[in-house]
């Protein structure tokens, strides 16, 4: 196994950027479709056990990529960290998370208490998390300038 992963690439730098390029649209659309695979089932009424196996793959997904960014000082290609953005992200996620509620429950009551919910949790893990990418991001700068 060490002999394969230490090989040398056979491609030039356009098509390992290429390369990379196809991976990513290849990762988000998947990730998209699965996402939305699990709303469906969920507004079809599929119970939690249908549900497990993409659910964890979302969540395992989900997670390396955070860490992954968030280690390398990397918040979005197109935003920077902003308490705003935080709370756009925030209110969509729990607009979605009020829609499935009241969709599978049928109660505003319910879908206001767990939209809420969402935006508090979203909100506040979000900005956690742009506290650390900002830390980050002065680290890398620092021994940059350092260099």
């Amino acid at each position: 196994m060490k002999l394969y992963l230490r090989t040398k690439s056979v491609l030039d730098e356009r098509e390992t950027l290429e390369m990379y390029r196809i991976e990513h649209r290849g990762l988000w659309g998947m990730y998209t479709l699965l996402c939305a695979s699990v709303v469906a089932q969920l507004l079809f009424g599929a119970d939690a056990a249908q549900l497990a196996g993409e659910v964890f793959v979302i969540a395992v997904t989900s997670v390396a990529l955070i860490v992954a960014y968030a280690r390398r000082g990397i918040w979005d290609a197109h935003a920077r960290p902003s308490a705003r953005g935080n709370a756009v992200y925030s209110a969509l996620s729990s607009l979605g998370v009020a829609v499935i509620v009241l969709g599978r429950r049928g109660s505003l009551a319910w879908a206001v208490g767990a939209g809420a919910a969402m935006f508090a949790l979203c909100f506040l893990l979000l900005t956690l998390l742009m506290a650390y990418v900002q830390r980050r991001q002065e680290k890398e700068s620092r021994e940059l300038e350092d260099d």
